[in-house]
C-alpha cells in the first residue's frame, strides 16, 4: 500500500474523487493530543498513527484526511466521528474498546474505509454507524468482530427523514465479520455487498425501511438466519447472487439491484464464492504494510 491512495472502487469512486489528503503534508503522531489536533480541521493532510493512543474520546474528524495506522498501531478506547465530513480516507486502523461507535459517519460524504480492524464488547452501540444522509461511500477489507450488538449500521433519520431522500448509496467488498449479533442492519437507501464473509454472526443482513441490496460472493457461517426484512414498517428488499447461506436461510423479498444497474465498473473484483472464505480471512483488518 501507498499513503496517497484513492478509493478505486465502489460508491466512493463516483460522484467525485475520494482522495482523502492526497497532496497535503505528512504528519505522524504518536499521542492522542498530536492526533486530535492533526485530524481536525479542513486542511488537506495525510496523518500517520505510529504506536497506541489510548483514552476515553471521540474525536472529530474533519474533511480532506487520510488517517492511515502504521504497522502495529491502535486506538485504545478511542472512536472516530465524521460528522459533515467530506472526502475521508481511513485506512489500517485498530479501534479497540471504545463505548460507543469506533467509526461514525453522520451527514458525511465521499468516504473510504479500508482495512481496519473495530472491536469491543462493552458498547451496545454499532461499530460501525453511517446515518443522517450518509452518502457515497465504500467499506473494504475491514475485520469488524467480537461485539454483542450490530456490527454495522446504516441507518435512517427518525426525526429528519428529508435528509435521508436519495442518499446512502454504500458498498461493502471484502468484509470479515465475526462474532457478532447482527452483521449489517441496513436501515434505508442502496447498498452493495459482496466477497464478504459473516462468521458467528446470529444474524445476518437485515434490509429495513425499503433498502434495496444486491448481496454478491459471500458465505455465512452460524447465522440462524442469514438474510432478512425485519424490524421496520416497510420491508427492505435483497437481490442475492452466488451466497452461501450455511445454515441460515434468506428471508428477504427480492430486490430490483442487479449487475447491470451498479453504477461503476466491478467486475474484476468479484470472487467465487468458493474461495471468498480463504481469501477474506487471509486479508482482511489491519494488514496494510506502507
Amino acid at each position: 500500500a501507498t499513503y496517497d491512495e484513492a478509493c478505486n472502487i465502489g460508491y466512493c469512486s463516483i460522484m467525485g474523487a475520494t482522495i482523502g489528503g492526497w497532496g497535503g503534508n505528512y504528519t505522524t503522531v504518536s499521542t492522542l493530543q498530536e492526533f486530535v489536533v492533526a485530524v481536525a480541521g479542513t486542511q488537506t493532510a495525510v496523518i500517520l498513527v505510529n504506536g497506541t493512543l489510548s483514552g476515553s474520546t471521540q474525536v472529530a474528524i474533519g474533511s480532506g484526511k487520510s488517517i492511515l495506522g502504521l504497522p502495529g498501531s491502535a486506538l485504545h478506547g478511542v472512536s472516530l466521528s465524521l460528522a459533515g465530513s467530506r472526502n475521508v480516507i481511513l485506512r489500517n486502523l485498530r479501534i479497540t474498546n471504545t463505548t460507543g461507535h469506533a467509526i461514525s459517519l453522520s451527514s458525511s460524504r465521499s468516504v473510504w474505509v479500508d482495512h481496519c480492524d473495530l472491536s469491543t464488547s462493552s458498547a451496545t452501540s454499532s461499530l460501525l454507524s453511517i446515518s443522517h444522509g450518509s452518502d457515497y461511500i465504500t467499506v473494504t477489507q475491514n475485520f469488524i468482530h467480537d461485539h454483542p450488538s450490530t456490527a454495522i449500521s446504516v441507518s435512517q433519520s427518525s426525526d429528519n427523514v428529508a435528509e435521508d431522500e436519495g442518499k446512502f448509496h454504500i458498498t461493502f467488498i471484502g468484509n470479515h465479520v465475526k462474532n457478532v449479533g447482527t452483521a449489517v442492519s441496513f436501515g434505508t437507501g442502496t447498498g452493495h455487498l459482496f466477497n464478504s464473509y459473516y462468521e458467528n454472526a446470529t444474524m445476518g443482513i437485515n434490509a429495513r425501511n425499503g433498502a434495496d441490496l444486491l448481496v454478491e460472493s459471500s458465505v455465512f457461517e452460524g447465522s440462524t438466519t442469514a438474510i432478512f426484512s425485519s424490524d421496520s414498517a416497510k420491508p427492505g428488499k435483497v437481490t442475492v447472487v452466488d451466497v452461501v447461506l450455511g445454515e441460515g436461510i434468506n428471508t428477504a423479498p427480492k430486490g430490483e439491484m442487479n449487475a447491470d444497474s451498479v453504477p461503476y465498473p466491478y467486475d474484476w473484483a468479484v470472487l467465487s464464492s468458493s474461495v471468498v472464505k480463504a481469501t477474506v480471512v487471509k486479508e482482511a483488518g489491519a494488514k496494510l504494510h506502507y
